[in-house]
């Protein structure tokens, strides 16, 4: 009796559901959490909301922070291969390139200096050290930024809440149709599947993020940022918006597996970037597993089709 009536629930929709959310929210937080852990900092994962590390890191990049050894930080005094650190000060959390480091009382005393600013932070100590800088992704830190206030807090609730109910609702089926309504007369032209619709919409959509991911660039109001203004960039317009700035002679682009760096060429030498997540890679992978997905599904749609085929015929005869 137990084990029908699990059957049962497992088969009931709402608790499909509900199940799905629950496993969203534990591999949400197991992976927070795994990361604080793996990475050595309560804070594995921060957003850029202002433009003092410009064009080193965006606004609305989402920082990846690992523990790091005060003794171990390579601190050079002209900000150029310098450790980016995340140390606190007051309420805030700054993200600034080391250029200096002196031990005194046990303890080591670090300055720091944002790549935009070309001002030393005051002198602060290594107790005060979050960690450093090892990689950025660009594009989702904007959403923690816009979160920042309060009712946006509730929007993104209210959205949640609406998507949550929605994909509650029980989904129509087919099962009362009869077989002859859902198959193709002979004699008639195929008619065109809403699976095929959304097939051609999805390579058109990964595609579109794959150029924008590359080339594109787009400025939004981000009431999270200081000021409260965001822009997006693809790999080469950032390459560009490097070039940009006034002492930035000349950028170097180098690419690795799903990454890419850009280093700056100043008067003074090199400027390391940082190791960024490249997204037009990202989404050329998912591409071509998408649609290699799609044609192993045709040709076993196809097998199969044909087996039947083979099979009615050996019958007729």
């Amino acid at each position: 009796m137990a084990i029908k009536t699990v059957k049962k629930l497992w088969k009931n929709e709402y608790f499909q559901t509900l199940l799905t959310v629950a496993l969203l929210l534990l591999i949400v937080l197991g992976g927070y959490y795994g990361a604080q852990i793996a990475l050595g900092t309560p804070y594995p994962a921060l957003a850029v909301a202002s433009g003092s590390m410009l064009p080193t890191l965006n606004v609305g990049d989402l920082i990846i922070v690992q523990k790091i050894d005060p003794a171990q930080i390579k601190a050079d005094p002209e900000g150029l291969t310098g450790d980016i650190l995340v140390y606190r000060r007051g309420n805030e959390l700054i993200v600034h390139r080391a250029v200096k480091i002196e031990k005194g009382d046990g303890v080591y005393y670090i300055t720091t200096r944002g790549d935009n600013s070309g001002i030393n932070d005051p002198p602060w100590s290594s107790t005060d050290l979050i960690g450093k800088v090892v990689m950025r992704i660009p594009y989702i830190g904007n959403l923690p930024l816009f979160l920042h206030s309060e009712r946006n807090m509730y929007i993104l609730f209210l959205a949640i809440l609406v998507i949550l109910i929605i994909l509650m609702l029980p989904s129509s089926t087919t099962q009362g149709k009869k077989p002859e309504e859902s198959t193709m007369k002979e004699g008639k032209a195929p008619k065109i599947r809403l699976g095929h619709i959304l097939y051609i919409a999805l390579n058109v959509l990964i595609i579109g993020l794959t150029i924008f991911s590359l080339w594109g660039s787009y400025t939004f109001w981000q009431p999270g940022a200081t000021p409260p203004k965001a822009t997006i960039r693809g790999m080469f317009a950032d390459k560009q918006y490097h070039e940009s700035f006034p002492n930035v002679y000349n950028t170097n682009l180098s690419q690795g597996f799903l990454t890419y760096r850009i280093d700056c060429q100043l008067s003074a030498g090199a400027r390391l970037g940082v190791p960024t997540f490249a997204w037009y890679q990202f989404f050329i992978l998912v591409l071509t597993i998408f649609n290699a997905w799609e044609i192993y599904n045709f040709y076993k749609e196809w097998k199969a089709s044909k087996a039947q085929r083979s099979a009615e015929t050996e019958t007729s005869t």
